[in-house]
């Protein structure tokens, strides 16, 4: 069963999959670093001359082949992997997904030093704010939400992941 992390952009996704992993010794994907070396650019540069729609088409078939993996994985989502066609429902059926919760007043203070994120570069704060309320429900179907606060220890995390695990 592969373990897969979302969230908003900003929250960790990655941080916390690179630390699961060397903790639970399962191997660790980005999903975002796999788009990217199959589409030979930044997602960035994906956003900027191919559009949205063909980063997701790409996004899919990733995921796709991410989840045929025999191998147990650590998985760090995009942000917006959740929110189409029906990544959620078969990320659910096929592991177990974590979703790194933070209200948006947290969110809002870290998303400043994001400069390299395309839907930060190219929107405001308040149209910032209504992509992560649409996308909120989504992630909310997660089986297990973890709040993302001052008060999370990745201990936490890690001990209810070894025992839904067996590991």
């Amino acid at each position: 069963m592969h373990i897969f992390i979302t969230g908003f952009m900003g929250v960790g996704k990655t941080t916390m999959g690179r630390e699961l992993s060397t903790t639970l010794n399962l191997p660790f994907i980005d999903l975002d670093e796999a788009i990217e070396e199959k589409a030979e650019c930044t997602i960035a540069t994906l956003f900027q001359t191919q559009g949205e729609q063909t980063f997701r088409k790409i996004e899919r078939e990733t995921l796709h082949q991410v989840i045929g993996k025999k191998e147990q994985h650590i998985v760090a989502l995009g942000g917006g992997t959740m929110c189409h066609y029906d990544n959620a429902e078969q990320l659910i059926r096929e592991g177990l997904v974590v979703y790194l919760y933070a209200s948006w007043e947290e969110i809002e203070q870290n998303i400043v030093n994001l400069k390299n994120r395309p839907l930060v570069n190219s929107n405001s704060l308040s149209e910032l704010k209504a992509i992560f309320e649409k996308r909120e429900p989504y992630y909310r179907k997660s089986q297990l939400t973890m709040p993302m606060n001052t008060t999370f220890e990745s201990k936490k995390l890690l001990n209810i992941l070894k025992i839904l695990t067996n590991r």
